[in-house]
């Protein structure tokens, strides 16, 4: 079984890699970057940029912040800030970088704002204590962690932004994970980028096509294969119905963490997160 076994580990160690691919089309001035098992899923991205060792040198920096956030973000990292945090702050407090804490009191404001919907303990964001004159963080109770996989793919995407935004590159979409979009600019052929929504549930149906331009676009919801993914903070029950929805917001982060907070809010819940955002733009499809 020796053989099989070293096979089996090879394999495994492959599909753990962080893998990225590039190339540069120089008939239309277009990048075309990927990177596989980043955050648990892929990202796809194109620059239209006539300037290719730009295009490549904007790309190595974006993979290379990705990476950096991929292991900020990672709470099974036994050597990632947040694992330390989730192992030591029930019994202490926990000195934290200026950037986690940041995410964190941006997270306690949208856990406010979604009346409790977005929740990055999945528990009890009450017992999480935020001391920023100390700079630390302390849970009240045991039971609690922090888990960043509702938001984690759009603070990304505005890093990723950011990158993009120095280098001057001033037309791009960025899919992160199927889920997560990022629009600069437009299509080479165009006035904006166009993204087509797709119902899960019926492969090759097509419920809407969404114009983008210097806007973030996340889009929640079930598939038939991971109908139990999403979990309502305050009732610990998953949500189960059949319906997907999309947000345009003017950032990653807002517009990934309103998707998850709307497909689990109710039609009342929704008007109510929604009054806080005038700028965003609200759709719900039942399949």
């Amino acid at each position: 079984m020796e053989g099989p076994c070293r096979v089996l580990r090879a394999v495994l160690y492959l599909f753990s890699m962080n893998t990225d691919y590039s190339h540069y089309y120089d008939a239309s001035s277009l990048f075309h970057g990927s990177l596989l098992n980043i955050m648990g899923t892929r990202l796809d991205a194109v620059f239209i940029e006539t300037d290719k060792a730009l295009c490549e040198s904007v790309w190595q920096k974006t993979v290379a912040e990705l990476l950096r956030l991929d292991k900020m973000f990672n709470r099974f990292d036994i050597e990632s800030e947040i694992y330390s945090v989730n192992l030591r702050a029930p019994t202490e407090r926990v000195v934290a970088s200026d950037e986690l804490m940041s995410v964190l009191i941006s997270c306690k404001r949208y856990h406010l704002l979604s009346l409790g919907l977005f929740d990055v303990t999945l528990s009890d964001f009450d017992a999480v204590d935020l001391d920023t004159e100390h700079q630390t963080i302390s849970f009240s109770e045991k039971n609690v962690s922090i888990d960043f996989g509702a938001c984690a793919k759009g603070y990304a995407l505005d890093k990723v932004k950011q990158v993009l935004v120095e280098a001057d590159i001033k037309d791009a979409l960025i899919d992160f994970g199927n889920s997560s979009v990022l629009a600069l600019g437009h299509h080479p052929f165009g006035d904006c980028w166009k993204i087509s929504v797709e119902n899960p549930f019926r492969p090759g149906e097509i419920v809407d096509e969404i114009e983008l331009r210097d806007v973030a676009l996340s889009i929640s919801g079930n598939m038939p294969t991971h109908l139990k993914h999403i979990v309502n903070p305050r009732t610990h029950q998953f949500i189960e119905d059949k319906k997907i929805v999309s947000i345009i917001a003017q950032n990653s982060f807002e517009a990934e963490i309103l998707s998850t907070a709307l497909m689990i809010a109710n039609h009342e819940e929704q008007k109510k997160i929604l009054s806080h955002f005038d700028h965003a733009l609200f759709k719900e499809y039942i399949l």
